[in-house]
């Protein structure tokens, strides 16, 4: 064998520390990246933070705002002045309600509400007492109206607050939870809560028509609920929005949550030390500069790529702000990769753990995208859309005489979503919804069953 010595010219990809940075910061969740920076703060001496360009002005604080018939805080008593924790869970509500509510009203009824919220996040006031009082204070508004804001007030995070007693505040929970037992727990606590506190499970078998393996994975379900969502709210997890839509005259308005997105710069002091110190100190300095340079590069790539592929996602759901899960299309990772010329595999990692702040509550990006259902649809509609459709349908259903699955892909079908009778099956099973046989001996009444 001949061996020969030449030289060859080839191309290839090489992923350096700073770009592996850069994809590992795309997929953090807003809780890991508060983490990341304030380690990069302790070790770092040219970044600091910078809390001027934090402060856009957008927002004002909790404290800042005057709530209608509160007291000033000096005539509080010491004892009932809110805690720490307190504090941090009314801002955190007050930042959701600012977006929920469009209306000067009922921002006002909301507002109300909050400051009449106790430590456990349940309502000390009763609604008809709000009524009054705003009317007092010069607001056009009926015990209607307060029900109407309280109803959405109890879906903001943490769910359940603002509710009057137990069964209102797990059913508000509830109302959230996609897990299959979700629907028969929804019946037991709307219709059968005393009956459960007193462990009559074989007599609960008998009243929903279910099997005690059923029923106790409904119980489960309850268990894992918050009886108690605003007493301490800050030591369980916060679902941190990375960004907030809202609805203006101008449309539907994309921002970046400020609090998930915290502003660094470089330490200017410290930076112009560079040329005054040895060689040494100076190496040590020069290395830190660099990695600072490129830590604030990964961190302004990440906010960009979250707010275009927001911006993306909405200008493809144009519907959802609207009707809801009902509104959603059908839409794939790739198209938004598409839309704002990146690769797929970047669109997966921006929408992993990250959530954005709709007046319909917080929502996790990746409850956008779901593939087409059925063939030859008239309209497109994704699976997701189905499952809200088909939980529409059966709410709106005769009591007497409960529609079948082959009723309700017929109903779909007039409505341009041809799917087939086993795929509503499917999707009926997982939303954890009774077959019409099963449904028609139930007790308690639909919509108590689907609140």
């Amino acid at each position: 064998m001949r061996q020969n010595l030449g030289a060859r010219i080839t191309t290839s990809a090489t992923m350096t520390p700073q770009l592996i940075q850069s994809i590992r910061f795309l997929q953090l969740s807003a809780q890991e990246l508060e983490q990341e920076i304030a380690d990069v703060l302790d070790r770092n001496l040219m970044l600091e933070s910078d809390d001027m360009a934090a402060d856009d002005g957008d927002s004002e604080s909790f404290d800042s705002i005057h709530v209608l018939g509160s007291s000033a805080g000096d005539e509080i008593p010491e004892d009932r002045h809110p805690s720490d924790a307190d504090r941090d869970l009314r801002a955190r509500l007050l930042d959701q309600l600012q977006v929920a509510f469009s209306d000067s009203v009922d921002l006002a009824i909301a507002l109300t509400l909050l400051d009449a919220l106790d430590e456990t996040g349940y309502l000390e006031d009763r609604p008809i007492d709000i009524a009054r009082g705003l009317t007092q204070a010069g607001l056009d508004v009926d015990l209607a109206r307060v029900e109407q804001v309280r109803a959405v007030f109890m879906r903001q995070d943490p769910a359940g607050v603002g509710a009057l007693d137990l069964r209102e505040c797990l059913l508000a929970q509830l109302s959230q939870s996609a897990e299959p037992a979700a629907s028969l727990a929804t019946r037991l606590v709307a219709g059968h809560l005393e009956a459960l506190a007193h462990a009559e499970l074989d007599e609960l078998c008998e009243r929903l028509a279910v099997d005690m393996s059923t029923l106790r994975d409904a119980i489960d379900t309850i268990r894992r609920l918050n009886p108690k969502p605003g007493l301490d709210a800050q030591a369980s997890e916060i679902t941190v929005p990375d960004a907030i839509v809202s609805v203006t005259d101008r449309g539907v308005v994309v921002r970046l949550n400020g609090a998930a997105h915290p502003h660094l710069r470089l330490n200017t002091t410290y930076e112009r030390m560079l040329g005054q110190c040895n060689r040494a100190d100076a190496a040590a300095l020069n290395d830190q500069l660099v990695e600072a340079r490129w830590f604030l590069r990964s961190i302004e790539m990440r906010r960009d790529t979250i707010l275009r592929t927001v911006q993306a996602i909405f200008e493809r759901q144009p519907d959802y702000l609207e009707k809801g899960e009902a509104g959603l299309r059908p839409m794939t990772l790739k198209q938004i990769a598409d839309d704002i010329g990146m690769h797929e595999s970047t669109i997966c990692r921006v929408t992993t753990s990250k959530y954005i702040q709709t007046p319909r509550g917080v929502i996790e990006l990746k409850r956008f995208f779901s593939s087409e259902v059925g063939s030859g649809t008239q309209t497109s509609a994704s699976g997701t859309a189905v499952k809200a459709m088909i939980r529409n349908i059966i709410a709106a259903e005769p009591r007497d005489e409960p529609y079948c699955d082959a009723d309700i892909t017929a109903i779909l079908a007039r409505r341009g979503v041809t799917v087939a009778r086993r795929t509503v099956a499917k999707y009926r099973e997982a939303m954890g919804i009774h077959s019409a046989k099963l449904r028609a001996q139930r007790i308690t009444t639909l919509d108590e069953a689907l609140a």
